[in-house]
């Protein structure tokens, strides 16, 4: 029986290009999962959008010297077009600023208002005397209390992962002018996120053994900390509208005095994006138009929205890096707990940790990245796929090093996947003409038990989202199929024993095929282009049926010239690129 699965994947701000620590954070990690799921059978759907909202996007424009909707245009289309080179494989990559995400925002806000779970208070904002306005939190920079780092935002700070509240930050001052600024009182609306403790209390624990043990430990100790009302609107000009003309038909105790200039905070809003992105999808498959981002639906998919959010049997996971954590453990639940609409919780909150470049966290205004389009352009999609995989920071910061790089791919690869796969086809195309038939499927019992063992502990790995330990087991593979060539000496038993010779070479070209689904959500391209020279086709996903099991052939036959699927990388080349 096939399961429902939806995988949101964390909303990337449009405000500037992509660098490799997004792909090793949540893009890879929730592709890869997604195509597991797809070939289990299982009704997978994989959301998410450009988030086009708030302070880092009018940050973006003012230093551009654009309007925010340029800077959402230009980075939009590069993003989809980068997802697309990485054969990132959504079903709907949209955006935030969609009239039906806007109407599901505020349809949430409202929910929560009315429910008790909103509730209005002031609050000391920064203010700018020099620039006569207050300012958003990214307008605001000044010194950690709790680290002491410098230039940290007033929301947040990127060095040690505390929210700061208002006031906290030490020597405070406007990002435009650097001239210092003031707190000074205005009227807003929090989530009461205290209110939640009991509820999100058994939430987390539930999740002892299913979440990463540091996300569960981290989450846990947000609660026992204590939740504090939380502001969700803010004076500032981009982001969704608060819904004005149904608020003034509320009570008068839940309308705020002034209107002017409040907007919907983009924290709030941006993660009940997987939930407005799912309708949009459906609405998509009813005839809806959609130009741009990245639609897909699997042949047999029609669902609705509720399918997946009103049924307590669709897991739902969400993918992203650390600096989301908070949120998504604690805020996103307590959002769709207090709509009071029974929607489905999160099953699994997938985080990974941050990959720095060379020791250092990558600074785009710092010079200090890596453009993942050069980069796949230069050596190879799923050269920087596998190696970026290899080294998911999913328990502890990842370090990317060009010298690692190089030799990830060159030892490991090349060296072992690659190797193994091309010295076998080949033995087939020069030894056999690129043909081996025999009657009878006679693959020896120790192959069969090694493809079907690696499927079981991928599978296994893959469903906790262990993908590291998992993409180990193929690789495990693929060593003992080098090692089972070198002993069975095929190059003298074609002489000796042509007969054993034959045998041999089907076990070795089985493991092959078996190779090529294995490392399918991992190097999908690679994947295809094995299964081209077997002649063969990729066992695609079907509905309810599960394709991630051993697939046994008495036959083979080589589709023109043998190609090397990974080329070994040139240390002297890469290290004269990686400036560029």
């Amino acid at each position: 029986m096939s399961k429902k699965i939806l995988i949101g994947v964390a909303w990337p701000y449009v405000n500037g290009d992509l660098h490799l620590g997004h792909l090793a954070g949540y893009l890879l990690p929730a592709d890869i999962f997604a195509r597991y799921q797809r070939m289990l059978g299982n009704d997978c759907v994989m959301v998410s959008g450009s988030d086009c909202h708030g302070t880092p996007i009018t940050v973006a424009a003012d230093k551009e010297k654009i309007s925010p909707t340029e800077i959402i245009e230009e980075y939009h289309v590069k993003d989809v077009d980068l997802f697309k080179l990485y054969g990132l494989s959504y079903n709907l990559y949209t955006k935030t600023t969609t009239e039906n995400h806007k109407k599901i925002v505020q349809e949430m806000f409202l929910d929560l208002l009315k429910n008790g779970y909103i509730v209005k208070g002031t609050m000391r904002q920064y203010y700018s005397e020099t620039e006569s306005k207050f300012l958003p939190d990214r307008y605001v920079e000044g010194e950690c209390p709790h680290c002491h780092a410098k230039n940290q935002r007033s929301d947040q700070c990127e060095a040690c992962g505390r929210w700061l509240e208002d006031g906290e930050l030490i020597d405070p001052v406007s990002k435009n002018t650097l001239t210092p600024v003031i707190l000074k009182d205005t009227e807003h609306y929090f989530l009461d996120l205290e209110k939640f403790t009991p509820e999100l209390t058994k939430y987390v624990d539930s999740k002892r053994g299913i979440w990463r043990d540091w996300v569960y430990k981290e989450a846990s100790s947000w609660l026992k900390e204590g939740l504090k009302k939380r502001a969700i609107t803010r004076d500032m000009d981009w982001s969704i509208d608060l819904p004005i003309e149904e608020l003034m038909k509320l009570p008068q105790e839940m309308q705020l005095s002034n209107y002017t200039g409040k907007k919907i905070y983009v924290w709030f809003e941006a993660v009940i994006g997987y939930l407005s992105a799912t309708v949009e999808w459906e609405s998509i498959q009813k005839g809806a138009e959609y130009s741009e981002g990245i639609f897909y639906k699997q042949d047999g998919q029609v669902v609705g929205w509720k399918d997946y959010w009103l049924n307590p049997e669709c897991e739902i996971y969400n993918f992203m890096g650390q600096d989301n954590l908070v949120f998504h453990t604690l805020m996103w639940p307590a959002q769709l707990i207090g709509s009071n609409k029974d929607y489905t919780l999160p099953h699994n909150v997938v985080v990974n940790k941050f990959m720095n470049l060379e020791g250092k966290k990558f600074s785009k205004s710092r010079n200090w990245t890596i453009d993942s389009k050069k980069i796949a352009e230069n050596y190879g999609v799923d050269l920087v796929r596998y190696y970026v995989s290899a080294n998911f920071p999913e328990n502890k910061e990842g370090d990317f090093t060009w010298a690692s790089f190089i030799a990830g791919v060159n030892n490991e690869l090349v060296a072992n996947l690659g190797n193994y796969i091309n010295r076998t086809l080949k033995f087939l195309e020069n030894k056999y003409q690129g043909k081996l038939s025999i009657d009878g499927i006679n693959v020896d019992e120790q192959i069969k038990n090694q493809i079907d063992s690696t499927y079981i502990k991928m599978g296994e790995y893959l469903s906790k989202c262990q993908f590291v330990n998992a993409l180990n087991e193929l690789m495990s593979l693929s060593k003992f199929a080098n090692k089972y060539f070198d002993e069975q000496k095929i190059w003298i038993k074609i002489n000796e024993d042509p007969e054993s010779a034959r045998t041999v070479l089907l076990n070795l070209l089985n493991i092959v095929e078996n190779l090529g689904v294995l490392m399918s959500p991992f190097l999908p391209s690679s994947s295809e282009k094995l299964f081209k020279m077997l002649d063969k086709d990729l066992p695609k996903p079907i509905l309810e049926k599960n394709m991630w099991q051993s697939v046994y052939s008495n036959s083979y036959m080589l589709n023109g010239t043998v190609e090397v699927l990974f080329n070994k990388l040139d240390p002297a080349i890469v290290l004269e690129k990686k400036d560029n």
